[in-house]
């Protein structure tokens, strides 16, 4: 069975998961979670196209994902949440 998402353990933002999914329109993604502090559950996606291509770069995207580039993408909620404190 292949692995459908990776959980990172970091000491600065704690928990991050990030998912290979489809989003409701049925289009491929890659999906990262966290939860920094004073907000909730957060996520940000990199969608692809819904063809063969799509799906490879989906597949090539998830399977790079390391603790580093999960981090790198959820960026921009970390700065907001250090914003709002």
């Amino acid at each position: 069975m292949e692995k459908f998402c990776k959980l990172f353990e970091t000491e600065k933002h704690g928990q991050i998961l990030v998912k290979l999914d489809v989003n409701e329109k049925g289009i491929p993604e890659v999906r990262f979670y966290a939860q920094p502090e004073g907000l909730s559950v957060c996520s940000i996606a990199v969608a692809f196209s819904d063809d063969d291509a799509g799906w490879d770069l989906a597949d090539k995207a998830f399977a790079k994902s390391d603790t580093d580039f999960a981090v790198k993408q959820l960026e921009p909620i970390f700065k907001m949440a250090d914003e709002q404190q």
